[in-house]
């Protein structure tokens, strides 16, 4: 019996150890990303370019101009990377968008926002096998599990500066499209599923037997917001329905409250209208997420902290959507191995690209003068001013 037993358990052992090692194995991609030697890693977020092959000059140049002066470890490319009305249109739009960076060196990962489909009839795997293609070992996006809805879910796995363990994990969901109804009408924009999150929950399970029985620190990337930041920053609840601003039968008055958040928020938050899955519940009752970071919102940048989990809205680095001078930029992350229980967020604006020696954005096709960014600076360093003053210095 005991002998049995011993048999029992080493089976089992291998079986954890065979699902820690599956769950490493696909979320690697081509590359594996470690802390380096100062213990720190940086990931430098592109939100929204969603621009075509003939990407708007500014935004290659802002991202040129930040990946050198930044030299980050990862990119992330928040959704809505590229719009164009064809397969053959998109391969050349994702190549422009990819230049930056594939020119730099730097690994990138990525999720679809709820315009990259179009113009090639809703096949995201044919666009996930294209960055696939162009980006080569430095694309470390996979869709980990086909099975479930939307297409490139997905983990990636940073090993330890020394290289002998699992450190932090990063998380990239597909948040979908526009919601459609069975009767053909649609409401909104899509939502998280139920089998998205089950797989979460499955694979940060994995992670963490693999990690001896330690909770592996996360961050997730997705393209539209968790419906969860109305609670966490819409203060004000109304007592009738208006159409756009009810969420899990509560109507909010569109207006933040200024206490509770840091940055920007020019339009009110756009998450869908459905939560049936609780996304954000699952990252609280596991414990290893720390920060989500999404886009979609164009103009918004801003910070808040919900239920010990930052909520950051990445505004767009594209100067073909629609876009404000005094947000648009890139995000940049940093983690210190020493401490991963928390994080370093900053935007890294244009007009401050736009203002170093030897910046070439005013001199591009679209750019402006230098003193017009020195204008959009001192106007952004108001409303800062502004913001602090009303809230006393207590924005979270």
């Amino acid at each position: 019996m005991k002998t049995a037993k011993k048999i029992i358990a080493v089976l089992l052992a291998c079986i954890t150890l065979f699902a820690g090692l599956s769950v490493m194995a696909f979320a690697q991609g081509g590359t594996q990303l470690k802390f380096n030697s100062d213990g720190q890693f940086k990931i430098m977020i592109f939100a929204d370019n969603q621009d075509n092959e003939d990407i708007e000059e500014t935004t290659t140049q802002i991202m040129t101009e930040a990946l050198a002066k930044y030299t980050p470890d990862l990119v992330v490319f928040l959704g809505d990377n590229t719009v164009s009305a064809s397969y053959e249109t998109h391969y050349t739009a994702i190549e422009a968008l990819l230049a930056p960076t594939i020119k730099a060196g730097v690994p990138f990962a990525l999720v679809f926002g709820n315009h990259d489909q179009e113009g090639v009839n809703g096949d995201k795997e044919a666009l996930l096998e294209m960055y696939q293609e162009i980006g080569g070992e430095l694309c470390l996006t996979t869709d980990a599990a086909p099975e479930i809805y939307g297409c490139g879910n997905s983990n990636v796995t940073i090993f330890s500066s020394d290289g002998k363990n699992t450190a932090f994990n990063l998380w990239f969901f597909d948040t979908g499209s526009t919601l459609v109804l069975e009767d053909g009408s649609r409401d909104g924009y899509d939502y998280i599923r139920e089998d998205q999150v089950k797989w979460y929950e499955e694979t940060e399970t994995a992670l963490k037997a693999a990690n001896g029985g330690k909770t592996v620190p996360s961050i997730v990337f997705q393209h539209i917001i968790v419906p969860d930041v109305y609670k966490a920053i819409y203060s004000v609840e109304l007592p009738f329905e208006t159409d756009g601003y009810t969420y899990e039968g509560v109507t909010y008055l569109p207006v933040p409250s200024f206490s509770k958040y840091n940055g920007i928020i020019i339009e009110p938050c756009s998450p869908s209208y459905y939560n049936k899955a609780g996304q954000f519940d699952a990252w609280v009752e596991h414990g290893d997420v720390i920060a989500m970071f999404c886009g979609h919102d164009h103009q918004n940048d801003f910070q808040t902290v919900y239920q010990g989990i930052g909520i950051n809205n990445v505004s767009t680095v594209g100067g073909s959507a629609y876009h404000d001078d005094i947000s648009r930029g890139v995000g940049l992350v940093t983690l210190d191995e020493s401490d991963l229980s928390t994080y370093e967020y900053e935007m890294i604006y244009m007009f401050d690209l736009a203002l170093e020696e030897g910046s070439q954005i005013s001199e591009v096709e679209g750019g402006r003068s230098k003193f017009y960014y020195r204008v959009v600076k001192w106007f952004r360093k108001f409303i800062n001013g502004v913001h602090w003053v009303i809230t006393l210095g207590k924005a979270t």
